[in-house]
């Protein structure tokens, strides 16, 4: 049984609007083939984008869902999944596992917003090879914080709107070292913070897939920003020293 990570979110009052999201361990069943459905039919999907970015390797899936992986996951690595019609979807492969990849995926709705679905790394580009997913890493940074604006229609009283975070990967906190993501021994980073319209909402402390932050009402206009900065390493004092990380897919939900 493959072993994902859950969170866990604690809401910090107002005016430091935040939430401190951590990770719990759950169990998700398995068939025996590579296969990509319809969550909600159960339906396997013909033609379905599968990309792992740092291996610059990309296939689809057959008329019955199924898809062979060909290439070597040597670390902890990100496949993304994306078809025309549903929510881009990623997940971090264990290099570990010998149990087959089975991905349910969401239809979109009229209400998703779909920020962005490229692979984003932020930080400096100097980083230990024991750092969190460092050979892993696709792309050069492009700086030491994302941001991104987009348009929300006004919210029914009974809605919330949620910023889901597809994977992160290259996390170096304290957090990510206690549970074996991160191999630096003499140094930890800052988490990464997450602003949205300029407040702070979330601080990310653990490397993940579909980490979900809720969004105060309260700060939710018609144009909005959020922006994404990484961590920097907390032992260095003469220079900043930032964490390099990378995520994919943010996607906006109203429930």
């Amino acid at each position: 049984m493959k072993k994902i990570l859950c969170l866990t979110i604690l809401l910090i009052g107002l005016p430091s609007i935040s939430e401190v999201i951590s990770g719990e361990i759950k169990k998700e069943t398995r068939r025996n083939i590579n296969q990509i459905y319809d969550s909600n039919t159960n339906v396997p999907l013909e033609g379905v984008v599968i990309k792992i970015p740092s291996k610059n390797y990309e296939t689809r899936t057959r008329k019955d869902g199924s898809f062979k992986l060909g290439t070597k996951i040597d670390a902890p690595t990100i496949m993304s999944v994306a078809k025309s019609g549903y929510k881009p979807y990623s997940l971090t492969l264990n290099q570990n596992s010998k149990n087959p990849i089975q991905v349910g995926i969401e239809k979109t709705t009229p209400k998703d917003i779909i920020v962005d679905t490229d692979m984003i790394h932020i930080g400096d580009d100097s980083f230990s090879s024991r750092s969190a997913n460092a050979g892993e890493f696709s792309i050069n940074s492009a700086g030491s914080f994302y941001t991104k604006d987009f348009n929300v229609k006004p919210l029914k009283q009974d809605e919330e709107l949620f910023l889901v975070i597809g994977s992160i990967i290259g996390i170096d906190t304290p957090e990510a070292q206690k549970i074996g993501q991160s191999r630096v021994l003499t140094a930890y980073s800052s988490p990464p913070e997450v602003f949205f319209n300029g407040n702070k909402i979330a601080e990310i402390k653990i490397n993940a897939d579909g980490q979900k932050i809720n969004i105060p009402k309260g700060l939710i206009k018609s144009n909005n920003n959020v922006t994404i900065k990484t961590g920097h390493n907390l032992h260095k004092v003469n220079s900043v020293d930032y964490d390099d990380i990378e995520f994919t897919n943010l996607l906006l939900e109203i429930k």
